[in-house]
């Protein structure tokens, strides 16, 4: 059984969210095209061993996308034992209300061992440029924590050259008045590929990421928790690409 699965994609024109954290797979789904967002019943995200098959099938009231793996598959695992998934990018096709759908997106599901009673709130960037460019990171927020400096953070860099867990995530958010994140700031320390001198230090290095909120947003109920899902443009080294920003917190 896994713990957590979300989707996110979109291209600026359309867009969608999903948000599972029941082990029936019913999901939280919000869908938006230009200034109108939807929230859409009933639509259930993959469970269990199908949560990592090849392809993923959302139905649902005016939903049917497929979701194909468009890259590598990395797993990722927080310094808490308790925080460990996998992360991928996707294509979406499909339809939903009227819209047509084709873009891509990313994916992610955590193993059952990760206990999202124990947090007060769960940030997610995920970032696509291409099919072979993308980030991911997931912080959570342990309940009474005052500062991120707390949170229990995973994420990934999914590259051509390079697909991997990030040692040293960071992540840093703006947010409006109204409490949604407005701009947001990916930092991703790799380890250095191949061997360092046994005398030094091994190197890193980083990949960033800066992104803005665009467009319309969605807000719904997900159990216990708000869900708050926004989309972003992103900037990577001269690129421009699109992603999403997904905040849970508790009510």
């Amino acid at each position: 059984m896994t713990a957590l699965r979300t989707l996110a994609f979109g291209d600026g024109s359309v867009w969608g969210a999903s948000w599972s954290s029941g082990s029936a797979g019913a999901a939280v789904t919000v869908v938006g095209a230009g200034p109108q967002t939807t929230i859409l019943p009933d639509v259930h995200l993959p469970d269990g061993d199908a949560a990592a098959a090849d392809e993923w099938r959302l139905e649902g009231e005016d939903l049917a996308v497929l979701v194909s793996p468009a890259g590598e598959l990395v797993d990722v695992q927080a310094a808490d034992d308790g925080v460990a998934g996998s992360d991928q990018l996707c294509r979406v096709t499909g339809r939903f209300a009227a819209h047509d759908v084709d873009c891509l997106g990313l994916r992610s599901w955590w193993s059952d061992s990760l206990d999202l009673a124990r947090f007060e709130s769960v940030r997610s960037a995920a970032v696509w440029f291409d099919p072979a460019e993308g980030f991911a990171l997931t912080a959570f927020r342990p309940r009474k924590a005052k500062a991120h400096k707390d949170d229990v953070t995973a994420a990934a860099v999914i590259t051509a050259d390079v697909s991997a867990p990030v040692e040293d995530p960071r992540l840093s958010t703006t947010y409006g008045a109204d409490g949604w994140p407005t701009r947001a700031g990916l930092e991703l320390w790799l380890a250095a590929v191949g061997e360092a001198d046994a005398k030094e230090e091994p190197q890193q290095y980083s990949r960033r990421a800066s992104g803005e909120a665009i467009g319309a947003r969605a807000q719904a109920a997900a159990g216990e928790l708000e869900l708050r899902a926004q989309p972003f443009r992103w900037h990577s080294r001269g690129k421009q690409g699109a992603g999403m920003y997904l905040l849970a917190h508790r009510r």
